[in-house]
């Protein structure tokens, strides 16, 4: 009996503390929604995760303490939600804040991924619509592309002013034909699509130019061979 109850104890204890880890990374989470624009229904997602965390851990727990707590934090989630659900301003989809640093960007993309993933787990358990899982990962992976798109185009304007032009061509062509095969482009992914078209013509132009300039300079330098050719082959005639 004894060994029975320190497993009920060992297994309550870990599932408590697994719901403790899930209410954590949605907390982490929801603290990029000013940096990231968060959908009425991802954050309603995101809220009702720990919500149903905090209905598990009020089921499995033991302690009056702890269960105390639980029940003010799934109050305080339970007005959050009703809050979200009676009035929302939704953001602006075609107003993107671009990331000031590559390690700004890497955060944005991890936190894009790890909702992903959350939002896999809850479309598994039944707690999403195929409808509402579609559209927000949809969301999710166009807010991707566009931290991507951004910290490429660092990439092409660098390479284009270290006059590296092969490799900032590749670069736009590749983004240029991600962007022109999307039928779902809103206005800052279509502005892109322009700029880069543009960068792909300045870099054509710098291209052409340069090799002008490297065929000017082949041409120069037989010429410059052929002179001195010529100087030797007219001394010897004098000998």
């Amino acid at each position: 009996i004894q060994q029975y109850r320190q497993k009920i104890d060992t297994e309550r204890r870990l599932a408590m503390s697994k719901q403790r880890a899930i209410i954590t990374e949605v907390d982490e989470l929801l603290l990029h929604a000013t940096n990231m624009p968060f959908s009425q229904s991802l954050l309603l997602i995101l809220q009702n995760r720990i919500k149903n965390a905090l209905m598990f851990m009020l089921a499995t727990s033991s302690e009056r303490s702890v269960s105390v707590a639980i029940q003010n934090h799934l109050s305080n989630t339970n007005l959050q939600i009703k809050e979200l659900q009676k009035s929302y301003t939704p953001p602006d989809e075609s107003i993107f804040k671009t990331p000031q640093s590559d390690r700004e960007a890497l955060v944005l993309l991890q936190i894009a991924k790890k909702i992903r993933a959350v939002l896999r787990s809850e479309h598994a358990k039944g707690k999403v619509s195929t409808k509402n899982f579609v559209v927000e990962d949809r969301r999710l992976e166009m807010m991707q592309l566009k931290i991507n798109i951004e910290n490429s185009l660092k990439k092409i304007y660098d390479s284009k002013d270290s006059h590296q032009y092969g490799s900032a061509n590749q670069m736009i062509n590749k983004l240029i034909t991600i962007l022109s095969s999307m039928a779902d482009k809103d206005s800052y992914l279509s502005s892109k699509e322009t700029q880069l078209i543009k960068l792909r013509s300045e870099i054509k132009k710098a291209l052409h130019e340069k090799n002008d300039k490297k065929l000017q300079e082949i041409k120069e330098r037989e010429a410059e061979k052929k002179n001195d050719l010529d100087f030797i082959f007219q001394e010897k005639k004098k000998w």
